[in-house]
């Protein structure tokens, strides 16, 4: 087999240098490396020129990184900012925007994507060919192990990736004639585009993931601030795609949740300071009646689409809209059940007092234990890590993050519309 490594990089020559120097260690030697860079300074094309490779190598430039490139890029398209500026040099390629650049002038019949920060083991390229060849498979998608060295990246991984390793696009080997036809991956977005062209090829070929990582990932955050970062820009770039359901999900219950909190004090809040809330502007009538009756249609709405048109559908967000709605009910209840069913009465057999507290402090223990405990303890971090104390430190990082997380993918919500994505046909000809 012929395989062509293609490899993005932006300003880490040191990582382009430990790769080039994995991939001429392969027990199989690939056929050609092609390195895609939108590097800044020109470090990266002189190590090219210089680093002793068994493997030819296939340089090109795709455009020049510099601050904040990308958003003079969005405003330089809009016709009042073109009136009073003059067209921008283009700036760093997004690395999915490189590695389509890459497998168009790919030489040989097989790509096998990479990327500069992450170091296959030496048996990745042979035991893949194999696989490919005795398999009957058309696609071997990468699996990566996180590793951690500091204390910082250890919480991380176990509240996050853990330690058995994921698939991932990177390591992937896939034919140029059937990557280049409709399975490129989504361009115009930072991250997620690879999980969205792991879905679409799963489900377009007969595809293979090892069981056993190939691929390790040695630089992960350090300190909790550039990992927050990361975490926010990666969660934009994912609200604006068609992946993640189960982490949307999770946002939308919590935006219920907080319109259960908002809604039946709507008036109380509007008509504040009046002595008649009616003669508010914004007092609505009947509004708890008017949002419960909503929610109830539909949950009604949801099971019945679900069972007559979504039966042998994909969409697990349509799938699980009557989950959440159950959920949101089940919350309107306990929220107002001393209201309901003993009208604040404190003697009545049905006040339950502090029902709200307990319940929001159940879900809070309930999602912190699943994150310090369950999620870790899953995905093979070891019970000497995490206990006696590391598992709280866990489940605050993890908390920490979904923190981070909640207005990234608002964001990338809101601006979506101008977020310039293209994606390619998936459908097969």
């Amino acid at each position: 087999m012929n395989i062509s490594i293609v490899i993005p990089t932006l300003n880490n020559p040191d990582d382009v240098a430990n790769v080039i120097e994995s991939l001429n260690l392969q027990s199989l030697l690939p056929s050609e490396i092609v390195i895609v860079d939108s590097s800044s300074d020109n470090q990266i094309n002189e190590l090219i020129n210089t680093i002793p490779s068994q493997v030819p190598l296939t340089y090109k430039r795709l455009g020049r990184a510099y601050s904040f490139d990308r958003f003079f890029l969005f405003l330089d398209k809009l016709p009042i900012v073109q009136y009073f500026l003059p067209t921008l040099e283009q700036g760093r390629a997004y690395p999915y925007e490189a590695t389509n650049q890459g497998a168009l002038i790919a030489k040989h019949q097989w790509l096998a994507l990479l990327d500069a920060t992450t170091i296959p083991n030496r048996f990745w390229v042979q035991d893949y060919c194999q696989i490919i060849e005795q398999g009957d498979v058309e696609v071997v998608l990468g699996k990566t192990q996180y590793l951690a060295s500091t204390f910082f990246q250890k919480l991380l991984r176990a509240s996050t990736y853990g330690a058995n390793g994921i698939e991932t696009s990177p390591g992937s080997f896939i034919k140029k004639e059937d990557y280049l036809n409709g399975f490129q991956i989504r361009e115009g977005v930072r991250s997620g585009g690879d999980v969205d062209w792991k879905n679409r090829v799963k489900e377009n070929f007969k595809s293979s993931t090892p069981e056993e990582p190939y691929l390790v990932y040695p630089n992960l955050p350090k300190s909790l601030f550039p990992c927050a970062k990361k975490f926010f820009i990666y969660s934009i770039y994912t609200a604006v795609q068609d992946i993640s359901h189960s982490i949307k999900d999770l946002y939308l219950i919590a935006t219920l949740i907080f319109t259960l909190v908002l809604i039946p004090k709507w008036n109380l809040i509007v008509g504040s300071g009046q002595l008649d809330w009616e003669s508010s502007p914004y007092y609505i009538p009947h509004i708890t009646k008017i949002w419960f009756i909503s929610i109830s249609l539909t949950l009604l709405f949801s099971i019945v689409y679900n069972r007559l048109v979504l039966s042998k559908s994909s969409k697990p967000l349509f799938r699980n809209v009557h989950k959440l709605t159950i959920l949101v009910l089940i919350s309107f209840i306990i929220y107002n059940w001393n209201s309901f069913f003993a009208d604040w009465v404190e003697e009545s057999v049905w006040y339950f007092p502090h029902i709200t507290k307990i319940y929001v402090s159940i879900i809070c223990l309930a999602s912190f234990m699943y994150r310090g405990i369950y999620f870790p303890i899953k995905n093979n971090i070891s019970f000497s890590f995490l206990f006696p104390m590391n598992w709280f430190l866990v489940g605050c990082l993890g908390l920490i993050l979904d923190i981070v997380k909640a207005p990234g993918y608002l964001l990338g919500t809101i601006f979506s519309p101008f977020l310039k994505t293209s994606r390619r046909s998936s459908a097969r000809i």
